[in-house]
């Protein structure tokens, strides 16, 4: 998902999805809906990349088309990782925010079990 395409997700849409992007995962914070939504108190994240915000512990989102954060110190990227990694245990990882150019990969579920064969029997893998 672009940046642009991230915004849209901002709580205020008819299905009041929240999507927060950090250090280029996208998860969706819905269920955390009273802090990222409209009105809560890191709704400044909502529908945004937050990976700045979080480093620096500052409340605003970059409005950036595409932040690479290469300019943040050790320890600013050490917290934006913890960050990551406390996003990744309380919500789900919904997608990676794309650079500036790059293209969208999507798989379907049928392209995964065609290629998920590794556990299957060799009499299985025949059957298929």
């Amino acid at each position: 998902m672009t940046v642009a395409e991230l915004r849209q997700y901002d709580g205020t849409q008819p299905d009041g999805r929240v999507l927060v992007a950090v250090n280029g995962w996208i998860f969706d914070v819905t269920r955390g809906r009273r802090f990222y939504g409209p009105g809560g108190p890191y709704a400044a994240f909502g529908g945004k990349d937050a990976s700045r915000g979080l480093a620096t512990f500052s409340v605003t989102s970059s409005d950036k088309e595409y932040d690479d954060l290469s300019d943040l110190n050790s320890m600013e990227m050490d917290s934006v990782k913890e960050w990551e990694a406390q996003f990744r245990e309380k919500y789900d990882l919904v997608g990676r925010l794309l650079k500036p150019g790059e293209e969208a990969t999507s798989y379907s579920d049928e392209e995964l079990e065609e290629t998920d064969n590794s556990t299957a029997s060799p009499e299985e893998k025949k059957e298929k």
